[in-house]
């Protein structure tokens, strides 16, 4: 699956080369055009309840009487990952 969300900081750095060096116009007009884009992206939902809970499963073991546990360091990440940290 892919990620939908733009990468703002990447955007940001190619419309700081668009602007900051001398470039076609050609070039600049596609950096704008793509960070308008961007800009028009909607952000992502915040995640529900079962989206962390499923996120949460997945970052963890179960012991024998099917008690699930897990670490919070790596739940933090993945979640970090999916949701948020652009």
């Amino acid at each position: 699956m892919t990620d939908p969300t733009p990468d703002f900081r990447r955007l940001c750095a190619e419309l700081v080369d668009a602007f900051d060096i001398p470039s076609s116009l050609q070039y600049k007009a596609l950096a704008l055009a793509r960070a308008r884009a961007a800009l028009a992206t909607p952000p992502p939902a915040p995640p529900t309840d079962d989206e962390l809970n499923a996120l949460w499963n997945c970052c963890g073991d179960h012991d024998e009487e099917g008690d699930h546990y897990g670490n919070i360091f790596q739940f933090a990440r993945a979640a970090i990952k999916r949701w948020g940290a652009k």
